[in-house]
């Protein structure tokens, strides 16, 4: 089956960090065919919407459930509308204006800026507003989802699985360059490497694609294997009510209101 990974960006100017993996996952083994440079978050979002397929995103998919009550937004629902609703400087507005924390450090706890997603795997928070910009982040994400979902996609894990339209995983590179025990700056060769004998799962990526210096275009990979990994080892699509061992009791407990990060354990 065709897996994709894409590594996204919120600028305001998105022509130069958003780049997509492409993978085919048989058999405990998978193979990346090609890493495409998108122009545009329009070609991302029609790559994702045509594919038919399962597809990791590296972007906040919500925020913190005591920030949607500060937010005065009832649900998931309300919040993509919001984004939708906005535009990027309304957004940020409609935020600063509720006395929502940014939070610039690096989240540790479950909190009014922090979902407990963010925390188990010392994330930044999806409100942060400075190097990086993650409110931004999540706005331009936020947005996307909105439009998948009207277009008939689902999103892991607020909506139910259909296997006939493209399914939306919420991934975070930074994890597999952790549970490598590599840095980014290591390069992609190394992580083939390093993954494929700690896991024990067969990856092979063609001369020219591990040659690329671009560290966006290596996430795109790092969120490519993530999610190959996960649905060959757990079983991910399979069923989406199913509790794994990656996903501790309290994010499971606000799974719909702050989604889940897809990780590898």
């Amino acid at each position: 089956m065709k897996v994709y990974g894409a590594d996204f960006s919120g600028a305001r100017d998105a022509s130069r960090g958003i780049y997509y993996a492409e993978g085919f996952l048989e058999k405990g083994a998978m193979t990346i065919n090609r890493v495409t440079h998108c122009d545009d978050r329009l070609d991302l979002l029609a790559a994702i919407h045509f594919s038919k397929a399962p597809w990791g995103l590296d972007f906040p998919f919500s925020m913190p459930s005591e920030a949607f009550k500060i937010l005065q937004i009832k649900n998931w629902n309300e919040l993509l509308a919001v984004a939708a609703k906005y535009g990027r400087k309304e957004f940020d507005s409609f935020i600063a204006a509720s006395g929502v924390p940014s939070c610039e450090v690096r989240c540790q706890d479950h909190s009014t800026c922090c979902r407990a997603v963010d925390a188990s795997i010392n994330a930044f928070s999806p409100l942060k507003r400075t190097n990086p910009n993650m409110r931004a982040m999540t706005y331009a994400g936020l947005k996307l989802l909105s439009y998948l979902r009207r277009f008939g996609n689902v999103v892991y894990p607020f909506d139910s699985f259909k296997g006939e339209v493209s399914r939306i995983y919420e991934v975070y590179p930074s994890n597999i360059w952790h549970q490598a025990g590599l840095t980014r700056s290591a390069g992609l060769e190394q992580l083939i490497k390093r993954f494929s004998g700690k896991y024990d799962f067969r990856l092979e990526v063609g001369e020219k694609l591990l040659d690329m210096d671009s560290k966006d275009a290596a996430d795109a990979v790092a969120a490519c294997v993530t999610l190959g990994y996960v649905i060959y080892n757990c079983g991910l699509e399979d069923d989406w009510g199913k509790k794994h061992t990656w996903i501790s009791d309290v994010e499971w407990e606000h799974r719909f209101n702050e989604g889940l990060i897809v990780k590898v354990h």
